[in-house]
């Protein structure tokens, strides 16, 4: 129905399951990459959705203590609903019923199969899965995105660079859900190393939607410069203030910078780790 919680959820659900499934379907080729398909579809139609929601929260977060006027407010409100109508639109042409129903049974099966219950084997298509096989096929995953967030960091610096900000998210988000399903699998929490890399992740997210946000917002600005002068003007003063709390957040994290390259060489082991370079 597009309720934006339900979106939200929906959207990390599917996330946390393509962390997950790569372990899960490490026996079945073809039949595995199409449901790990599927599943990044419901990610990626879901996210536009989700971009937006946000983005209105946040505008309405900021303009509540603004001096913005309220023909700048109700323009860009009305442009960020719009756009959010036509995402949510879009979302439900990709993800059908039958789409969704199939997933479903798909996911259903593999969880039949994953418990290694020899009474469905029979009428089910996936093989039984062994505990130890995906541990191993886990434990693999959590150090390759180890290696990406590592990676993704190491390409950041003191010049404010969101695209590369924005990558350093997604790497630790990864890393954070890979990093819980394995920790569930071996029956350990490392609550620290989860809440270290959660609150990088939620600083990088607030970074990277308001930058979205002021995107938005020059957008709105170039579509009225011409009907009202002090209504673009209003909206470029807005988009200043939010490009100046992005670098304050870009600051904060090359702070942790250093914290999150030592917890993710820790997710390595030293015979996988790329050797390093002799320094001159």
């Amino acid at each position: 129905a597009g309720e934006p919680e339900a979106v939200h959820q929906a959207r990390v659900a599917s996330r946390r399951l393509r962390e997950v499934l790569p372990a899960l379907t490490v026996t079945q080729g073809r039949a595995g990459r199409a449901l790990r398909k599927d599943v990044r579809r419901v990610t990626r139609a879901l996210g536009a959705v989700r971009e937006l929601d946000v983005a209105l929260g946040y505008f309405d977060e900021a303009v509540a203590t603004s001096a913005m006027s309220a023909a700048a407010r109700a323009s860009t409100r009305r442009v960020l609903q719009a756009q959010r109508a036509a995402a949510l639109r879009q979302a439900r042409a990709t993800l059908t019923r039958a789409r969704l129903q199939r997933l479903q049974a798909r996911l259903a099966e593999l969880s039949v199969a994953s418990t290694g219950s020899s009474a469905s084997s029979s009428s089910s298509s996936v093989a039984s899965i062994t505990a130890a096989a995906v541990k191993a096929a886990m434990a693999a995953r959590v150090e390759g995105r180890a290696r990406g967030a590592r990676k993704a960091a190491m390409g950041t610096g003191v010049v404010y660079m969101p695209e590369r900000l924005h990558a350093v998210r997604i790497a630790v988000k990864r890393l954070r859900y890979a990093l819980e399903a394995g920790q569930e699998m071996r029956g350990v929490r490392a609550t620290a190393q989860l809440t270290q890399l959660k609150a990088i992740q939620d600083l990088l997210g607030r970074a990277h939607d308001l930058h979205v946000l002021a995107e938005r917002i020059h957008e709105v600005e170039v579509s009225v410069v011409q009907r009202s002068r002090a209504t673009a003007r209003d909206l470029a003063a807005f988009a200043r203030a939010l490009d100046r709390e992005c670098r304050a957040l870009h600051a904060a994290f090359m702070s942790r910078r250093n914290g999150l390259l030592t917890l993710s060489a820790s997710l390595v082991t030293p015979a996988s780790a790329p050797r390093a370079r002799s320094v001159a």
